[in-house]
């Protein structure tokens, strides 16, 4: 049960479950809590079933909006560590303006610590601009709005780490000595940020923290994975790239017809969900890797995700080994949309990725 970051000299894949996602219901009434109970039913089997093929990790998103049934990723993966025992459970991620406050936070990541006998991992992330900004403050300048993020990461950390603590900010006060009720099993925690741009990046480093990114080019991960090792270690952390996570859909298929099955099942899924978060002109981000669409893809893969690796498993071995080098990262987080592509890919991909990871980083 070690930690995602620990022994960077293995490779570790982490399973993100976008749970509505994951649905094959093509005339679906999202809207019903019969259908929204099957979408949190089916992830719990595919937690059990994430574990028994050796995924390291399973994740989940948290998201407020229709089709996406996780409003509340830390409940869903409460149930799920009551139905595991090995496999390290995560949020990518908590979106922590949404909490009323970081304390709130970090101690329901104290409870899911001991909930999973110390298999959580905390993702933090801020969420769409907009939405961060009402639950942060809406009248913050760009200045302000930076500093009070910056804060919130001050007091998740302080609180996950301190006993009687307080914190005396521009934009948050914590007067009287705090500690947290439900404090982790985890002797250092593991929190993951996630980050698209430098200066977040950066914060990561300096908070001691794992660093996620989706967003960007292989050479935009790797200038942010550089940026973040050299202010960890400017800041006395030591890192490598078991820290240094980036995130890919996957379509796979033993076969190209297979493929093209998978690929439709994704873009059908994911463009889906795009377009209802957007109804009602709600604003789709432009710095999330997972809302994306590829612009360059060919035409019978039009709407395929940015950060979709297509192909047979010896396709998707190649563009992955490829993505590792380029970025220099060390770990994956990885969504299939269909348990018989989770499956081939854990059969088939990760045994060869890991072998190839592991005589390169030797």
């Amino acid at each position: 049960m070690t930690a995602i970051a620990d022994d960077s000299k293995s490779l570790k894949f982490i399973h993100q479950y976008g749970v509505g996602l994951h649905s094959d219901d093509k005339d679906a009434d999202f809207l019903t809590p019969a259908w929204q109970k099957r979408q949190i039913d089916e992830f719990i089997d595919f937690a059990q079933m994430a574990e028994d093929l050796g995924y390291d990790g399973l994740s989940v998103a948290e998201h407020h909006t229709v089709r996406y049934t996780c409003p509340s990723p830390h409940l869903l993966l409460a149930a799920a560590a009551m139905k595991t025992s090995r496999i390290r459970l995560s949020t990518a991620v908590t979106l922590l303006p949404f909490y009323g406050g970081p304390i709130r936070v970090a101690e329901e990541a104290g409870m899911l610590d001991l909930l999973s006998n110390g298999r959580f991992e905390l993702g933090i992330g801020r969420g769409t601009p907009n939405e961060a900004r009402i639950a942060l403050g809406r009248g913050l300048s760009d200045v302000e709005f930076r500093e009070a993020w910056q804060e919130h990461l001050d007091v998740v950390k302080l609180a996950l780490t301190e006993e009687d603590f307080t914190y005396h900010g521009k934009h948050i006060r914590i007067e009287q000595p705090t500690t947290l009720g439900a404090r982790p099993i985890q002797e250092n925690f593991p929190v993951w940020l996630a980050a698209t741009s430098l200066e977040s990046s950066e914060a990561a480093g300096r908070m001691g923290w794992g660093l996620m990114r989706n967003f960007g080019s292989e050479e935009e991960h790797r200038t942010a994975f550089e940026a973040y090792a050299k202010t960890s270690v400017d800041s006395g952390f030591a890192v490598d790239k078991g820290n240094m996570m980036i995130e890919r859909f996957i379509a796979i298929g033993e076969t190209p017809a297979e493929v093209d099955r998978s690929l439709d099942a994704m873009s059908r899924a994911f463009g889906g969900f795009v377009a209802l978060y957007a109804r009602a002109g709600r604003t789709v981000p432009d710095n999330d890797g997972e809302f994306a669409i590829a612009k360059d893809a060919p035409a019978k893969q039009k709407g395929r995700p940015a950060i979709a690796i297509v192909g047979t498993p010896d396709e998707v071995i190649e563009q992955l080994a490829t993505a590792l080098d380029e970025t220099g990262a060390g770990r994956l987080l990885v969504e299939a949309f269909e348990p018989q592509q989770s499956e081939l890919f854990a059969r088939e991909v990760m045994p060869a990725l890991k072998e190839i990871y592991a005589s390169r980083n030797a």
